[in-house]
């Protein structure tokens, strides 16, 4: 990878462990003091926030992202984007919150308790004023990731000062609120840094020119939505709000994965999207072929390892109340390795080339997978049912990614040194089997699993002399001779 893409990777990976480490910090706390009861009546209606959010985006963070980073060096028509995005962003906002009244009213169960919900819907305005779109495509990964660090810092102890009993549940939902979006209102006031109001002609402001651009992502996100915040709707609608609870405990051990593994597409997105725009396209498609084989590498071992450490890292992550969620989270493991492909094959690939439709499509048949089978298990099954229908949603989106974009992609999906990941990744998971057996304390256990799990990966990698292994061990021992 080019220099500056190593630089962002590093800062946004950064700022994706603190993502990760802030429930893994806060989450045990919180769930033994609201149980799951608690937890997943928050989640329940942060779920219906969230799916507000995505439509009042419009799709217009990952459009943004692509269109922006095709101009960001041209500061004339970047700012002139941006502020047609933004405009359009705020359109959307207002009609989200007046969505929001409504539900209020209509629906009996948000009726109960408008306050926690009006609370919680602060979410799609801090979204809209975050542009973190913006930062991203101008590959400002620095900003974001100490910015996010020092919220969540803040965050943290906002949570320890004011959740205290079972009643701190507005505390809490205050918390997840601002600890994850607080950071946000920065974002809009630091804009001032990069655009510029003095040079801007508002009679040639035409927001409605990009809605033919953010009609395709809009779909994309709605699509996928419905498996990834609707479950939760269901759980707390069709089954119980302990079910949620459940589900929500895993998920969050679930993205701890995710998060990482996704950290590269972040930083690829506008990479690739810059280098379309200016038509480089032989350094686009080595580039693409290197974020694939890292993603493979990296997303095999960690789903293949969260099988194993689930029962320790749910007990650490949520304490004995949420046993249950740790068949949730090893049913759901292998959504790690499916989606980071997705991710892959889909964002960082088929959408700056332009063929958002074969996206779509692929989303698409993992959202009838997810609707059907939520629609069967979940009545019988609770969680677990919604957590084999989101594994095998994420499993339908990656073989049509597969299968559709096949004429597109500029990459090989299998070469010889792919088994050798398979390889070593299956050893990682014998040396874990039978090191479950080993009769400690589970916070012992957790350290042994993951320490050893990662030796024995990297170990045979090396051992084989893969061509991953062999770079990484190349950029340490150069940083090392500097």
């Amino acid at each position: 990878m080019a220099a500056s893409v190593k630089t962002n990777y590093v800062f946004n990976l950064l700022n994706s462990v603190t993502q990760v480490l802030l429930p893994v910090v806060t989450f045990p706390y919180a769930s033994r003091i609201l149980l799951p009861e608690g937890i997943g009546h928050v989640n329940s209606f942060a779920s219906i926030i969230n799916v507000i959010v995505l439509l009042t985006s419009l799709g217009i963070p990952l459009y943004a992202v692509r269109e922006v980073a095709k101009v960001r060096d041209d500061s004339s028509k970047r700012n002139k984007l941006v502020f047609e995005l933004l405009s359009l962003n705020f359109i959307t906002t207002f009609i989200g919150y007046v969505a929001v009244l409504i539900l209020c009213f209509l629906i009996p169960q948000i009726n109960k308790d408008i306050p926690l919900f009006l609370l919680l819907s602060l979410s799609i305005l801090f979204t809209t004023i975050g542009c973190e779109w913006f930062y991203q495509a101008v590959e400002d990964f620095k900003y974001i990731a100490l910015r996010g660090i020092i919220v969540r810092l803040l965050s943290i102890v906002f949570l320890f000062l004011f959740v205290k009993t079972r009643e701190d549940i507005v505390w809490y939902a205050a918390f997840t609120v601002f600890g994850v979006m607080g950071s946000n209102v920065f974002n809009f006031f630091r804009l001032r840094k990069y655009l510029s109001v003095r040079d801007l002609q508002l009679s040639k402001l035409n927001p409605l020119r990009h809605i033919p651009g953010v009609t395709k992502t809009f779909a994309f996100n709605i699509i996928t939505s419905i498996y990834v915040q609707l479950n939760t709707v269901f759980l707390g609608f069709f089954s119980s709000d302990t079910s949620a609870g459940y589900y929500t405990a895993s998920m969050k051990l679930n993205l701890t994965a995710i998060t990482v593994s996704y950290s590269l597409s972040t930083v690829m997105l506008p990479h690739l999207s810059n280098l379309i725009g200016t038509e480089n396209k032989a350094k686009f498609k080595e580039m693409a072929q290197k974020s694939y084989d890292f993603s493979f590498a990296l997303a095999l071992p960690m789903a293949v390892g969260l099988i194993f450490v689930s029962p320790e890292a749910m007990v650490l992550l949520s304490g004995k109340d949420f046993i249950p969620s740790i068949l949730v989270s090893q049913i759901m493991s292998f959504t790690i390795f499916f989606i980071a492909l997705s991710n892959v094959l889909g964002i960082q690939l088929l959408f700056p080339l332009g063929y958002m439709n074969t996206v779509v499509k692929s989303v698409s048949i993992g959202c009838l997978i997810d609707l059907l089978l939520c629609l069967i298990l979940i009545p019988k099954f609770a969680h677990n049912g919604a957590s084999l229908a989101y594994l095998l949603a994420e499993l339908g989106v990656m073989v049509s990614l597969f299968i559709l974009g096949t004429k597109h992609l500029p990459i090989h999906y299998f070469k010889k040194y792919h088994l050798l990941y398979v390889f070593a990744a299956l050893m990682m998971a014998v040396v874990l089997f039978f090191e479950r057996f080993i009769d400690v304390n589970y916070i012992v256990k957790l350290f042994i699993l993951v320490f050893s799990g990662v030796a024995v990966y990297v170990s045979i990698l090396l051992l084989i002399k893969n061509p991953l292994s062999v770079r990484l061990k190349e950029i340490v021992s150069d940083k090392f001779k500097r």
